[in-house]
């Protein structure tokens, strides 16, 4: 039976042909981590450096790699991360719709 999670909502912009940093970010071993659901149009790029996130502004962990995606052209895209252990992936701690728009 899945748990009820509540849907975080975050509009982001980002630009077409450079790399654009989730407000999430990956970090320690934890058993939970970050599952993308992309839109076609969409794909997920090597994590950027690691840095710290500031609780009250970023979702994810205290200390981490954003992850970063890269869109294939202008527009309007819709992610889906889900924050949950490789054995639950129907029981996130966390979903967030990450709504993002990418000028040319």
């Amino acid at each position: 039976m899945a748990q009820s999670v509540n849907v975080e909502e975050i509009n982001l912009s980002g630009r077409y042909g450079e790399a654009i940093s989730l407000p999430i970010a990956g970090g320690p071993a934890t058993g939970y981590s970050w599952r993308l659901e992309l839109p076609p149009g969409l794909q997920r790029i090597p994590d950027g450096p690691s840095r710290s996130v500031n609780p009250t502004s970023a979702i994810g962990t205290a200390l981490g790699g954003s992850l970063r995606v890269e869109a294939a052209e202008a527009g309007d895209y819709v992610i889906v991360a889900r924050l949950a252990r490789p054995w639950e992936p129907d029981r996130p701690a966390r979903l967030i719709r990450i709504n993002l728009h990418v000028t040319p």
